[in-house]
């Protein structure tokens, strides 16, 4: 029994002599707990918890807001395209001096911004009250040609000019039926200062085309004078003015006429020959280059002769008869080849 003490003695002092150098045995320690509350929330304090967010969310909320753009715009759009429409309506009720305060405004001041739509509009209705008495004569638009009014006998087509007056041209059928190749260019509207300016070639134009041509016939030409002078008369009573032009026969014909040739030899010779073969008409050279034409009615014609630059003028007078150039050789064919240059 000793002996078995003796060797578990040994074993005992064995195992405290081998003991490792990094075994270290602590001392029981005791816990506060209000410390040990303290220490723990800093803990907490010193890292901070967030919530993750997954890539879908994220995507969510930025095809949100791009939506809640893209409804803005449809919107500010929509409202938009609601007063252009008001507008248009606005515009179909005026009557002409509020379609010309209108036109001031959008064409000539831009002071307001109006649709493309709203503007062709505007020109539409505007144009329409400057021609209005063609309306006895089926004046419609055209369904074959952008910007222009049909009637029974000629077409007028207008168009805005980069300075914001209204040019107005012209097609008449031709004696065969069919249309001229070319338009031809009949008078500039200024709304800005309400003044017209009617374009003499235009009437020379015509006379050519009459009686050097025979595109169109006399009938068609007095046709012709007669209606644009309803409009001219109408376009007056409208507050414009016009220039003394060739195509009015609201008064008589008392002006001169610049053409850019001189007078033939035989175109002379032959209205000599129709002067002496009647007894109301005369022929007389009144100076070196200048020579007077005596018709019925004190009318007359004086022919003036430039050498020099190989030009020549027409001085015409029909006394207390009101007529348009077109009117006036209508009544005196024979007169027509002063007018043609070939």
């Amino acid at each position: 029994m000793t002996e078995e003490k003796n060797k578990i003695n040994q074993i005992y002092d064995a195992l405290v002599d081998s003991e490792e150098p990094g075994l270290n045995i602590r001392e029981k320690e005791i816990l506060h707990p209000e410390e040990s509350t303290e220490d723990q929330n800093e803990s907490f304090k010193g890292t901070p918890q967030t919530k993750p967010v997954s890539d879908s969310s994220l995507n969510y909320y930025d095809n949100r807001s791009e939506n809640y753009q893209d409804l803005l715009s449809l919107i500010d759009d929509a409202e938009k395209e609601i007063a252009d429409l008001k507008f248009r309506k606005v515009l179909m009720e005026s009557d002409f001096p509020a379609l010309l305060d209108y036109f001031i405004k959008i064409f000539v001041k831009e002071e307001m911004s109006v649709s493309a739509i709203a503007k062709g509009a505007l020109l539409e209705y505007f144009t329409f009250e400057l021609i209005e008495p063609l309306e006895n004569h089926d004046l419609h638009l055209s369904t074959n040609e952008f910007s222009t009014w049909e009637s029974k006998h000629f077409n007028l087509t207008y168009r805005l000019t980069s300075a914001n007056d209204i040019n107005f041209s012209f097609m008449m059928p031709t004696s065969d039926g069919k249309f001229r190749s070319e338009k031809i260019k009949l008078m500039e509207v200024y709304p800005d200062t309400m003044k017209v300016k009617v374009l003499n070639d235009a009437v020379l134009t015509l006379l050519k085309d009459c009686y050097n041509k025979h595109i169109y016939t006399s009938g068609q030409n007095s046709m012709f004078s007669r209606e644009m002078n309803d409009v001219m008369a109408h376009m007056k009573d409208l507050g414009f003015d016009f220039d003394e032009n060739l195509l009015d026969n609201s008064q008589p014909l008392d002006l001169a006429v610049d053409l850019h040739h001189k007078t033939p030899v035989d175109v002379l010779d032959k209205i000599f020959i129709t002067t002496m073969d009647n007894e109301n008409y005369d022929f007389k050279k009144v100076g070196e280059n200048s020579y007077l034409i005596a018709l019925d009615g004190n009318q007359t014609v004086t022919i003036k002769q430039n050498t020099i630059d190989q030009t020549s003028s027409l001085k015409l007078n029909t006394d207390r008869k009101n007529r348009s150039l077109i009117e006036f050789f209508g009544s005196y064919p024979f007169l027509v080849p002063l007018t043609i240059t070939d």
